[in-house]
């Protein structure tokens, strides 16, 4: 199995990177849209953000409402790690190598290009004056750079995020899709059984965040949370909360318990381990 992730860094080069992919590798692109689709079942509509396309305007103060950004944050996660879990698949997208961080076997890929044949592509696509479009690329980026402090705290731009980062000025859409194809052949960019017990653990980890954060009763409780999928255990640490720690962990036990996969919940701090089937 193979990841690719492929962030935007251009007009509409990485859609005809990840579009010519998807062909030749015979695999599904995913976008914003298909995780959005996927995290209707989070609430992930309740946040206010799936309504907005991040070029189109900044981050504003009702925006900045600590629950709306978490939940947005939980939800879009949980639902791509089932989309990309399905198998292998190349994922377009703004921030979707950030959400992946951890797992070995992504390739993580930003396309660019320099700013005169953005804009020039832009005039010619939208027959507009050159001023307008080079005041549109430089709020797009601007927009895109506010959102992923915002949600993340990251800058997109750091080439620290990326395995490659391909410049389209100085290589074909035809070349960089062979070189992409070549490199997901080699075994450091293919699952192997302890990259997916990585990946199965990560999922459940962030799984057990939402579930905690979606009912009522934990929304306010802060914990750690380690996953072991092969051994179906939760392991749950520092629990900060208002209420006292034997109704903070049944609260959190009667809530984790519902997650498919999961046998086992233990709070080490206190001794208590349940078993749950």
């Amino acid at each position: 199995m193979f990841i690719i992730t492929i962030s935007r860094g251009s007009l509409s080069g990485a859609k005809s990177v990840s579009d010519a992919l998807t062909e030749k590798l015979g695999v599904p692109v995913i976008n914003r849209e298909q995780v959005l689709e996927e995290a209707d079942k989070y609430a992930i509509r309740e946040t206010g953000f799936t309504d907005i396309s991040f070029i189109d305007r900044a981050p504003n103060v009702w925006d900045r409402q600590y629950y709306r950004s978490k939940h947005y944050r939980l939800a879009f996660q949980v639902a791509m790690l089932e989309l990309v879990m399905k198998g292998s698949c190349v994922y377009e997208g703004h921030l979707g190598n950030l959400l992946l961080t951890g797992i070995p076997f992504v390739l993580s890929t930003r396309i660019i290009q320099p700013e005169e044949k953005r804009i020039q592509h832009y005039i010619e696509s939208n027959n507009v004056p050159y001023d307008y479009a080079r005041n549109y690329i430089k709020l797009i980026d601007e927009r895109r750079h506010h959102w992923s402090e915002f949600l993340y705290n990251v800058n997109i731009e750091d080439p620290y995020f990326y395995d490659l980062i391909i410049n389209i000025d100085e290589i074909t859409i035809d070349s960089v899709v062979e070189m992409l194809s070549l490199l997901v052949q080699r075994p450091e960019y293919n699952s192997n059984d302890d990259s997916m017990i990585l990946l199965n653990n990560f999922y459940l980890m962030e799984k057990a965040k939402l579930y905690l954060f979606l009912a009522p009763v934990t929304r306010g409780i802060e914990v750690d949370v380690a996953a072991d999928s092969a051994g179906k255990t939760l392991t749950i640490q520092g629990i900060h909360s208002v209420m006292d720690s034997d109704k903070s962990e049944m609260h959190i036990r009667s809530v984790l318990k519902k997650i498919e996969g999961i046998d086992k919940i233990l709070f080490p701090n206190s001794g208590k381990n349940f078993y749950d089937k």
